[in-house]
């Protein structure tokens, strides 16, 4: 009985593979949503808390959409063409010019009241902290960088601001309110 066992040890370990690949399959297709039905925010943050977030934004999304999913650039750190396919990014002073061509210009009588970040006299993104000033949207859920300002931006490629709907900008004024 061992022989055989040692004999055909690499299908043992092949038939749990699969195991763990097909159960991985059922739970993306039961608790996922296509992404016409979903809205990503990702931060480039030390700290998220994502359970407590994405339940927070999902108590006023859009119709039309099933899950606000959360997740910081570290989460997704092996993956990041997914990081690229979000919908809304908290992004820190020190990195939002690297990753500008990225972000869609936003209309200003969207958000009335905001302090923009602006490039060529478009605005692209919306103040969300300042230790100067005391500003610290959704404070309760993330932690933000020390001394350093951040800005939510838009993805120009989200198919929720625009054509499709505008189901990203509903969920930015939704965390905008946060404190």
């Amino acid at each position: 009985m061992i022989k055989r066992i040692l004999r055909n040890w690499y299908r043992y370990v092949l038939w749990t593979l699969l195991s763990a690949v097909f159960w991985a399959w059922i739970f993306t297709l039961l608790f996922s949503a296509p992404v016409k039905q979903k809205v990503v925010l990702y931060a480039d943050l030390p700290y998220l808390d994502r359970n407590a977030l994405s339940i927070e934004l999902e108590r006023d999304k859009p119709e039309g959409i099933r899950i606000v999913d959360t997740a910081t650039f570290d989460d997704k750190m092996f993956n990041q063409i997914e990081v690229l396919d979000g919908d809304l990014y908290l992004i820190p002073d020190s990195e939002a010019e690297e990753y500008l061509a990225s972000f869609a210009p936003i209309d200003r009588a969207d958000f009335p009241g905001a302090t923009f970040f602006e490039s060529d006299g478009e605005a692209y993104g919306i103040l969300v902290y300042d230790e100067a000033t005391g500003l610290n949207v959704g404070g309760a859920y993330l932690f933000y960088k020390p001394q350093e300002r951040c800005w939510l931006f838009f993805n120009k490629d989200s198919m929720h601001i625009g054509a499709h709907d505008d189901a990203a900008i509903t969920i930015a004024r939704h965390f905008l309110n946060l404190q």
